[in-house]
């Protein structure tokens, strides 16, 4: 998902949004099994031109083969720089916690991230996370590195797509790639996504992780106020 626009932020410097999914994927990884999602979030910018900048979320998430219903909570905190006013460069730290969820334990990482972008239009990012586990395999190093891009359209419409690759050779012996592309439409406060995501992987990766490899349509609903 790329990053809210600092720009949408409110006279305050706080962001709020709440959304709803037909499902929930991280980098082409299926976390919430053809289940329907609802999302809460909040951010806030003190300086709408850079600078510092801090957030938090919730996702709930359930999946057909266990019947735990959990969620999946992330907190960030980072700082943004404006380049010559066309371009921005952002640093994250983040945390993604499990919770009421089979290997919830296991599941939780932290991630460090860089991120640029182009006049809200062309995205690139490089994320490394140091004690990301899959399944049985211990906890460890991974990276990945993504490019993203939006079109603007006409009335409301933006065409959007991206493509990346997740580098798990400390988990799983090899990484592989992953991209979306879709529709976005917003009216006011209100955004709407629909786009198909689809992966690519070795052999040994989809022996391991199976249908977690995403091959779908998701749709959403954000309201941002």
């Amino acid at each position: 998902m790329l990053v809210p626009r600092v720009a949408s932020a409110g006279p305050n410097g706080w962001l709020f949004e709440v959304s709803g999914a037909t499902g929930a994927t991280t980098r082409g990884i299926v976390e919430s099994d053809k289940t329907p999602t609802v999302g809460i979030g909040a951010s806030w910018y003190p300086d709408p031109g850079g600078g510092f900048f801090i957030g938090a979320s919730a996702l709930t998430m359930r999946s057909t083969r266990f019947p735990e219903e959990g969620a999946k909570i992330v907190a960030d905190a980072g700082y943004t720089w404006r380049v010559h006013g066309d371009w921005t460069v952002q640093t994250i730290v983040s945390r993604y916690q499990f919770e009421h969820m089979p290997f919830a334990a296991r599941m939780g990482y932290a991630e460090v991230a860089l991120r640029g972008g182009w006049r809200d239009t062309v995205f690139a990012s490089v994320t490394a996370s140091p004690d990301t586990a899959f399944g049985p395999s211990p906890k460890s190093r991974a990276f990945s590195y993504d490019i993203a891009g939006r079109l603007p359209l006409a009335h409301g419409f933006s065409a959007t797509a991206g493509i990346g690759y997740y580098d798990l050779r400390a988990q799983l012996g090899s990484g592989f790639v992953y991209g979306d592309a879709g529709l976005t439409y917003e009216y006011g406060s209100m955004q709407c996504d629909l786009w198909y995501i689809g992966t690519r992987a070795p052999t040994q990766i989809q022996a391991r992780m199976g249908s977690l490899l995403a091959h779908r349509w998701i749709a959403d609903v954000i309201w941002h106020f």
